[in-house]
């Protein structure tokens, strides 16, 4: 399998000047990115895209709604952490003379518990216990880790009323950076605090004479495109080259002849 061609614009850097396509141009059938690399519009067979997605903490609640000494009140914690899909039990047996405020204090202890150990990760101020007639353990994800829910209650257990359901983010600047996203051609890195919309294009391109037993017939090249979402060239930029991806005509700048007339070649 090739390695992926990574193209990284960021905003300062995007060379955008109407009506000359510097950093997206067009012709005879070529599209050609950031002036650094160039394709054959029809060997593009599959195409996907990202937009930024900011994080939404998961913030997630059990509630006890009655007390009987010797019964156990549970729940499923499950918690995505790196590559694990963590699974913890949190279950508390009550004993004589028991509230809401001791079961729930008791989750509370487990879930922390848990925590100290790196099995899941939470935010250490948000655990918290509200001492009222229906006591609430509430539970919400560090940053990065917001795939986080409760499941399974037992009898006499309410869980996620007034819940917030966790969103991870995609395509933060500082996270590509972790996941080491670099542009191919100039070394070019994204920006720590950047959103960016990223584009997934598959090609069938010539491995070229010295490939695999000197294979020259088109093999599956990916491409992905990393876009900063900052400034009005990045929003001109992405206008007219999702146009380009669905055959259309630019909207942003204007070229000698149709768009649609110099990608059918």
């Amino acid at each position: 399998m090739n390695l992926p061609i990574e193209i990284v614009l960021n905003a300062a850097t995007i060379d955008y000047v109407t009506a000359t396509w510097k950093d997206l141009s067009v012709a005879d059938g070529i599209i050609t990115i950031g002036e650094r690399y160039s394709f054959p519009w029809k060997k593009l067979f599959d195409k996907s895209k990202q937009i930024a997605v900011a994080e939404v903490d998961a913030v997630q609640k059990a509630r006890i709604d009655a007390v009987s000494a010797g019964t156990e009140y549970s729940f499923l914690l499950t918690q995505q952490v790196d590559s694990e899909l963590v699974v913890e039990r949190i279950a508390y047996t009550a004993s004589a003379g028991d509230t809401y405020t001791n079961v729930s204090a008791a989750w509370k202890s487990i879930v922390d518990a848990h925590a100290a150990a790196g099995r899941i990760k939470i935010a250490s101020t948000a655990i918290s216990t509200v001492t009222n007639a229906d006591d609430t353990l509430t539970i919400t994800s560090s940053d990065g880790y917001a795939l986080l829910s409760v499941s399974d209650a037992s009898n006499s257990v309410t869980l996620n009323v007034g819940a917030t359901t966790g969103v991870p983010a995609k395509n933060a600047g500082a996270d590509l950076l972790a996941a080491g996203v670099v542009d191919s051609f100039d070394g070019t890195l994204p920006t720590a605090g950047a959103s960016y919309t990223s584009y997934d294009l598959s090609l069938m391109l010539p491995k070229g004479n010295g490939g695999f037993n000197g294979q020259t017939s088109d093999q599956e090249h990916k491409l992905i495109i990393y876009i900063d979402e900052s400034g009005t060239p990045s929003s001109h930029w992405r206008a007219d080259f999702d146009n380009l991806l669905n055959g259309l005509d630019a909207t942003n700048n204007t070229v000698t002849g149709l768009v649609s007339e110099l990608l059918a070649v």
